[in-house]
This record gives C-alpha cells, sequence and structure tokens, in this order.
C-alpha cells in the first residue's frame, strides 16, 4: 500500500503545472462523466503508455515523473506550433523535437513497455461505436508497441470511493494486444483523468493497470510477466 501511495502522490505532485487551467473536479464528475458522446470523431492527437519492470525509490520515481512532465510539456508547445512556419518556430519545434527524442529514450531504457504515438504517426479517431479505431496501423512504429486495439467502448467511470484505489471519475480506455504473431498477450486498463478541456483539445492524464496474465518482452528479450502495476498513460484529442 505504501509503495501504490507514494507511487500516486509523486504522480499528482509532478502532474501540475502553472501553466494548466484544469477542469475544476466538480466539473469533471458532474459534466464529464456523463459526455462521453461527445468524444465521437475526435482524432487521437497523442497517446503515450509507459510501464516499469520495479519499483523504483522514492528519488528515482521523482526524476522518471519528472521527465514525463518535461515530456508532456514539451509536446503540448509542439502541437501550439503546428501550421507555423517561421524561422523561429522551425527552431523551436526542431529543438523540441531534439529533446523528447532524448527524454523518450531515457525513459526506454528505465521502462519495461513504453508505446508513444501521435497523429503523425497513426491515424486513429473514435468512431461511433466509441472504439479507438486505428486505419492503416504502423506496424514500422518503433515506439508503438505492438499498437495494440482498442476492443470495448470508451467510458466514463465512476468508481465507488470506499471499495476502488482510484476515488474520482475518470475516462476508462482499454487496450489489448491478442495477436500472438506480433508478441505476448497483453491488456491494458489506461485509467484518464481530466487535465485540461478546450473546443481544440481534449488532454486526459492518468494511469495504466496492466491485466492480470499481461506478458511483456523485456529489453534484455526475457519475458516478463512480473512487474510493478501501474504505470504513465496520457491522451491527447482534438476535431
Amino acid at each position: 500500500m505504501k509503495t501504490k501511495l507514494t507511487f500516486v502522490a509523486l504522480f499528482l505532485l509532478t502532474s501540475c503545472s502553472k501553466d494548466l487551467s484544469p477542469v475544476p473536479v466538480t466539473n469533471v464528475q458532474h459534466q464529464e462523466a456523463m459526455s462521453v458522446e461527445n468524444l465521437k470523431l475526435l482524432r487521437v492527437k497523442e497517446l503515450f503508455v509507459v510501464l516499469f519492470p520495479k519499483n523504483y525509490t522514492v528519488d528515482e520515481w521523482k526524476f522518471i515523473f519528472d521527465e514525463t512532465k518535461e515530456l508532456s510539456a514539451n509536446k503540448k508547445r509542439l502541437r501550439a506550433l503546428e501550421g507555423m512556419v517561421d524561422a523561429e518556430s522551425q527552431d523551436v519545434r526542431a529543438n523540441l523535437i531534439g529533446k523528447n527524442a532524448d527524454l523518450l529514450t531515457d525513459l526506454g531504457n528505465k521502462s519495461l513497455f513504453m508505446m508513444s504515438w501521435s497523429a503523425s504517426d497513426e491515424n486513429c479517431k473514435i468512431k461511433d461505436s466509441l472504439k479507438v479505431v486505428c486505419r492503416p496501423s504502423n506496424s514500422d512504429n518503433p515506439l508503438n508497441g505492438g499498437l495494440p486495439k482498442n476492443l470495448e467502448p470508451l467510458s466514463f467511470e465512476v468508481p465507488d470511493p470506499v471499495r476502488s484505489d482510484i476515488k474520482t471519475p475518470y475516462l476508462l480506455m482499454r487496450l489489448e494486444q491478442n495477436d500472438v504473431s506480433r508478441g505476448p498477450w497483453y491488456r491494458l486498463d489506461l485509467r484518464l483523468k481530466v487535465e485540461s478541456l478546450s473546443d481544440d483539445e481534449k488532454w486526459f492524464k492518468g494511469d495504466v493497470v496492466p491485466a492480470k496474465g499481461s506478458s511483456f518482452m523485456g529489453q534484455d528479450g526475457a519475458m516478463a510477466t512480473e512487474f510493478f502495476p501501474y504505470g504513465y498513460s496520457e491522451l491527447t484529442l482534438s476535431p
């Protein structure tokens, strides 16, 4: 329990940013919990999932989440630069892309499993079925983790605060890799809370919980069936 509380406390601490205007919790609970239909036909701009092979020390966790916070902020700045073609914007974009490549490499070295894609890598949309569909999938993307499928509709969950380890409403995205020709089976529950909302962008951050029986290919090529039970996830949607 202490390990899990430390993980959650660090996640909450490092996911906050002064330049954001998060939606009040009351709005999220009373409005977003009933508006999953409003996500139909939105495009996945960014999706990031990372799982860890073991429990780290408090200082190590803080460093990891500082890196995810920087990566997230850099992606936000890159999205703001979309469509700008002046020399200064191009220089800033190139610098941010370089920093993100370094961050992803470092996080990858600390992770058991990492999946990262953007609209430039994958054409993924939320269909009328409320499932995320990617066509065509890009099997050559080295960071897409095998591009698992979203087999169940997205939903806003209102957990029982007594029985659940998560206390506030969240968007549930369930991803599954069930093609044995592409690697081991796993299922991931992304439990995403609203970070910020606008007409142009909906931004979610949260944890990810692998289902019992999931397995992943470690960096040493060995199959891993035991790992830290919580990871980090982030989702950005746009029209």
